[in-house]
């Protein structure tokens, strides 16, 4: 008999009215595409342990009251092997102080300080830009010294987002 590979299970977290096609849409608002409707401020979610192989959080953790929480959540319902891709604006960019719904404004090491003590592999961990600045190098630059970056151009040559990818061993 032939087994059949199953379909992985993508969880669109914060998914809004943009939810990823082919994903488990979750978010608190009733009027976004959400399959599931649920505080993501309040644990455990609303799925089984090791039951998703991937996570989208775009521009999500900076509504969240205790992010180390919500990594730890991530962590629980991923799979082994599973992979969670995080996106919130740079605290440079305009965007991360223009909404008073955001908590916490990043910076590439906030991302190293909330993965303290958590079980995760790091794929990805970068700075990214608006066009405006990508012409002149600076992306390579920021991510090759971002201690560097973020302490002494940040300001002349604002980021956009902070992007992390991280995988569950």
């Amino acid at each position: 008999m032939l087994q059949t590979e199953q379909t992985p299970r993508i969880l669109d977290i914060g998914c809004a009215r943009n939810k990823i096609p082919g994903t488990i849409g979750m978010d608190i608002d009733p009027g976004s595409e959400a399959d599931i409707l649920h505080d993501l401020n309040i644990y455990p979610f609303p799925l089984d342990d090791n039951s998703i192989d991937r996570v989208f959080a775009k521009h999500i953790i900076e509504h969240i009251n205790d992010p180390r929480k919500f990594l730890r959540e991530i962590q629980r319902i991923l799979k082994q092997g599973g992979t969670a891709f995080i996106e919130t604006p740079h605290f440079s960019c305009r965007v991360a102080y223009s909404e008073p719904e955001h908590k916490l404004f990043y910076s590439y090491f906030m991302f190293c300080e909330l993965l303290k003590g958590l079980d995760f592999k790091v794929l990805r961990h970068e700075i990214t830009f608006y066009k405006a600045f990508r012409f002149c190098g600076i992306k390579s630059l920021a991510n090759r010294f971002p201690d560097t970056y973020e302490r002494f151009w940040t300001y002349l040559f604002p980021a956009e987002n902070v992007i992390l990818e991280v995988q569950k061993p």
